[in-house]
């Protein structure tokens, strides 16, 4: 079976990296940028945070644990020191502990601090404000772009390709379906389209669905004396530790799509509330970039088109790309596994 995926953002080098590991599947992938994560991805922080989430906890906690078994002995660049998250609603705190327990039950290691531990085990965070913290171990960060590299590079030691400065100009339906490029037609049996807001804007295609955009950014400051914290998490803001000495910092997502000076110093100052050791600190690099979220409709869109079930869609993914990436590999390829025994069976 031939087929074609659509955005080379780190959703499409999963689903890359996953249908390439299928004997007899010839994969492609094709992506309108010179380089790879040049979109959506390029905004993530990466933070895999699936343990204390009580929306779409089963993808999520799905997604990380397949992370934990694919990329334990993987070098990439990232924070595996965990996620130290800070809460300063009383109400929350108390739904927070009650989950936690459920959660050590199903295996996930938790560690819940009293802001009385909380000053005493990470004395750069302030203390003062929050009414208790828990330490996720097994939550990680990974540097979105790296990790979108890794993904693809693996693709194409399976036989997978790769083409840049390719965008798919139009998609013609039948069986197979043609892909117009610059360089001329190419057909596949199945499309994979995982180009985040493009995703609705290819010719020829109709999305049953609506995307918006949404703002997410960040800093990047130079910070050793962090270096060997985990990730810090309060208030939507998270400041990301890297081994380097640097430190991201960084919303998780923003109502608007634009960025503007006071909505990235009312950012820093959340950060440096939470963390003093940033004051004075200077901005190495600032970025941003616009995440798809879906209109009236659950985050993330993983779906056959109604019309061509033959085309599926994952897109949509909001501020969660980098964590349901494998999740979403996984569900693309269960569902072409699906098409392909409907197929076979009905040949026979």
């Amino acid at each position: 079976m031939r087929i074609a995926i659509i955005g080379a953002g780190v959703v499409g080098a999963a689903i890359a990296w996953e249908l390439t590991s299928v004997q007899g599947w010839e994969v492609a992938v094709y992506e309108a940028q010179p380089a790879p994560a040049q979109g959506v991805t390029a905004a993530a922080l990466g933070l895999l945070m699936a343990v204390l989430s009580d929306r779409g906890t089963t993808k999520r906690l799905a997604s990380l644990q397949r992370y934990h078994e694919i990329l334990t002995d993987a070098t990439l660049p990232g924070n595996r020191r965990g996620i130290l998250r800070l809460y300063e609603d009383t109400a929350t705190w108390v739904k927070v502990e009650k989950m936690a327990v459920r959660r050590q039950r199903q295996g996930w290691s938790l560690e819940l601090l009293t802001v009385a531990d909380l000053q005493a085990r990470f004395p750069v965070v302030n203390s003062h404000g929050w009414v208790g913290a828990v330490l996720s171990p097994q939550e990680w960060q990974l540097q979105p772009a790296p990790l979108t590299a890794y993904w693809l590079h693996r693709a194409t030691e399976q036989g997978g390709q790769v083409h840049y400065n390719t965008p798919v100009l139009q998609v013609l339906p039948g069986q197979p379906l043609r892909l117009v490029l610059r360089q001329g037609e190419v057909t596949c049996d199945a499309l994979v389209v995982s180009a985040g807001l493009g995703s609705t804007q290819i010719p020829g295609l109709s999305a049953p669905f609506r995307l918006e955009p949404v703002l997410g950014q960040a800093v990047e400051v130079w910070c050793p004396e962090l270096a060997d914290y985990p990730v810090i998490y309060g208030q939507e803001t998270a400041i990301v530790p890297q081994a380097s000495g640097s430190v991201w910092v960084g919303a998780t997502v923003e109502a608007r799509t634009t960025p503007d000076p006071a909505t990235w110093e009312q950012l820093w100052q959340r950060a440096v509330a939470m963390c003093p050791v940033l004051q004075g600190k200077t901005w190495q690099r600032q970025w941003y970039g616009l995440r798809p979220r879906p209109v009236d409709q659950t985050a993330p869109i993983v779906q056959n088109d109604p019309h061509c079930p033959w085309v599926i869609w994952a897109t949509g993914h909001y501020r969660n790309g980098v964590l349901l990436a494998p999740w979403t590999a996984q569900e693309v390829k269960r569902r072409l596994w699906e098409l392909a025994s409907a197929t076979s069976s009905m040949g026979k």
